[in-house]
């Protein structure tokens, strides 16, 4: 009797360094877990190798009779073949010889893709929404009858905050199938503590619309006339990375502005443990993009750092006002700004906001209550 379940994770690009959600629930879901990638069911394996290829180089007793044909009748029937390997076909093929028990579906467009072919399969899929793919306009209206039958067939759909959640019910989810499941940190996190006595700040996320990273560097640019000695670190990259550079030149801001580019787990922990405060300015972006609960804000309070950042999404259900940090609406740097010099200048209430985090994260945001929950939605479908 196989004790250990089949899963397969499907994502729709290659898993990067911001993604940790889904590198943990590759490594550490319980069951043998096969990884795949692609955008509208053309997948690759991990080693970059796309399925059609995969089956091409793979042999198979039907391909070494054919090769005993005659030339001209081989090829006649590998093209015949060939009409049939749609990827609908191969992915239905990989499905049944890995011996798939479920598909995890990271990201609502993944799982819009791939639900016709658990449903023909009669294989569940729990579906895994993480921000864009539950807020950008144009997603939404683009898989709108994809995302009504994966609705339908899947047995549960996870969300990471309250908002997502609202979103998902708005736009026709069951409610009964939806999992509220935050993120938790890797636990190198938990281990790091900050250091209220320096000068140094940590941002820690993509440089993307949603993330308004030049929002970040002119709030600071208004602390630095008071605090001309702080330094700001925003790790990270995207397609605002060089918007932000060009902004911390033109500025004058290089020798207090730092942008490493992005870091893995390794290389950022160093940052969070020599800074005394973490800063994001998530928004809601002009076409819809919005956070689900940003990764980067869940590891600064693993780590003990104090948070100053919007009220955006998820961001309200992990950072308690005044007892962890200081939310601003969308937009208002000033304030921003000013909540940035408050803790700057009384190091005490960093420590006691940095370790109130600590603690809320030990208590109710671990990795390990994270992948439980996907663990048990798992179990209930299998």
């Amino acid at each position: 009797m196989k004790t250990q379940k089949n899963i397969l994770i499907v994502s729709p690009s290659k898993i990067g360094l911001t993604e940790t959600f889904i590198r943990a629930h590759i490594e550490r879901l319980r069951g043998n877990i096969t990884y795949l990638y692609g955008y509208a069911l053309d997948f690759k394996t991990t080693d970059d190798q796309s399925l059609k290829d995969y089956y091409a180089k793979k042999p198979s007793f039907s391909n070494r009779m054919l090769s005993l044909l005659p030339h001209y009748l081989f090829f006649r029937i590998q093209k015949e073949r060939q009409k049939k390997e749609t990827r609908e076909e191969l992915i239905k093929r990989f499905i049944l010889e890995k011996n798939i028990d479920i598909v995890l579906a990271e990201y609502g467009t993944s799982g819009s893709f791939i639900a016709p072919i658990c449903k023909d399969l009669n294989i569940p899929l729990i579906v895994h929404f993480h921000g864009f793919d539950a807020s950008v306009y144009t997603i939404l209206e683009k898989f709108k009858e994809g995302y009504h039958f994966m609705y339908n067939y899947a047995s549960s759909i996870i969300v990471v905050s309250e908002a997502m959640k609202r979103a998902l019910l708005a736009h026709g989810c069951p409610e009964s199938k939806l999992v509220l499941n935050t993120y938790g940190p890797h636990p190198d996190y938990l281990e790091a503590n900050a250091d209220y006595s320096s000068n140094n700040l940590i941002s820690v996320g993509r440089h993307t619309y949603k993330k308004a990273p030049y929002l970040t560097i002119l709030a600071f640019q208004k602390v630095l006339k008071k605090y001309p000695d702080l330094k700001l670190t925003m790790v990270g990259t995207g397609e605002l990375y060089e918007v932000s550079r060009n902004m911390v030149k033109s500025l004058g801001l290089e020798n207090s502005i730092l942008l490493p580019g992005g870091l893995p787990r390794e290389e950022i922990i160093p940052y969070l443990k020599t800074s005394f405060l973490f800063v994001q300015h998530s928004i809601v972006a002009s076409n819809g993009d919005s956070e689900g609960t940003p990764v980067g804000i869940i590891e600064a309070m693993a780590a003990g750092l104090p948070i100053v950042s919007t009220r955006h999404a998820g961001i309200t259900d992990v950072v308690i006002e005044r007892e962890i940090g200081f939310l601003v609406e969308e937009g208002d740097i000033e304030l921003m700004a000013d909540y940035i010099e408050k803790i700057a200048e009384n190091r005490v209430l960093a420590k006691q906001m940095g370790l109130n985090g600590k603690q809320r994260i030990e208590k109710n945001f671990t990795l390990e209550k994270h992948l439980e929950i996907i663990n048990n939605s798992i179990s209930s479908c299998i």
